[in-house]
């Protein structure tokens, strides 16, 4: 396994000459997902004058107000979630393990997005992201369940941080189990969804701990696009993206080695 600078010298290496594809890339679809946000939020009634003073002010119930909450535009908004922002999350993380396995030849990164989102195998994505990610939250609604119950019975905050800690725990080791769907999806199209679920777990196997470590490696970089007016973020997000395709990569092996699914 490659140390964490190992892998993303990879990603910087892949990104050389690319960075300027990537951060217009990155903008493009910044633009299209607060467009999208912001005309179903607006389009239920919200007002956005109104929205930016309860920003100032901080005041969450008139922010929520604000921007509206209309039954439809939430169903709306989980459509197009799961149809058409899901397809374009896996486009995306897709386009940079593309990249790092060409070494940054494969550098049609605005063009990979939607051709890999969108392309032959959209359904397919579309019913393993949405199902998979229904089961992921059903393992983990129920700690979140007894951590409600155990804030409103416990009169102990002892207790309650230990199980707010231990309910957390729990949550990212699901979330880090389960971390490497959007990447298997189109590596192993082949895959249905309980075996994409397994590979994930398998090639996660050992490993949680160091991709833990990988997002933690960034916090530094992520403050630091905050003091840029999150500019920095455009060149920011592809670095990591391309770091988590070439975690992706080495954990994974030789692209020619037979695929191996864990056993039920």
């Amino acid at each position: 396994m490659k140390r964490i600078s190992q892998l993303k010298d990879e990603a910087l290496d892949a990104l050389h000459g690319n960075f300027g594809k990537a951060a217009l890339a990155t903008l493009v679809v910044a633009v299209i997902t607060g467009a999208i946000s912001s005309s179903l939020s607006f389009a239920g009634g919200g007002n956005i004058l109104d929205y930016i003073d309860a920003v100032r002010d901080m005041d969450y119930s008139a922010m929520a107000e604000a921007a509206g909450g209309s039954p439809l535009i939430s169903l709306l908004q989980l459509v197009i979630n799961v149809l058409f922002l899901t397809p374009l999350a896996v486009g995306v993380i897709n386009t940079y393990r593309l990249l790092v396995q060409s070494k940054g030849s494969d550098n049609d990164i605005i063009g990979n997005y939607f051709r890999l989102g969108f392309g032959k195998h959209y359904w397919h994505i579309v019913l393993v992201s949405f199902v998979s990610g229904l089961l992921i939250a059903l393992m983990i609604i129920p700690a979140m369940l007894i951590l409600f119950l155990i804030i409103l019975l416990a009169h102990n905050a002892v207790t309650t941080i230990i199980f707010s800690i231990a309910a957390l725990v729990y949550a990212i080791i699901i979330a880090l189990m389960y971390s490497q769907i959007n990447l298997i999806i189109l590596d192993n199209p082949e895959l249905d969804i309980i075996d994409t679920m397994r590979r994930s777990r398998t090639l996660m196997s050992g490993y949680k701990w160091k991709y833990f470590l990988l997002g933690l490696s960034f916090i530094g970089w992520i403050l630091l696009g905050i003091l840029t007016l999150c500019i920095g973020y455009l060149w920011l997000i592809p670095y990591i993206q391309a770091t988590e395709a070439a975690f992706y990569c080495d954990i994974k092996g030789a692209q020619d080695e037979p695929l191996k699914v864990e056993e039920a």
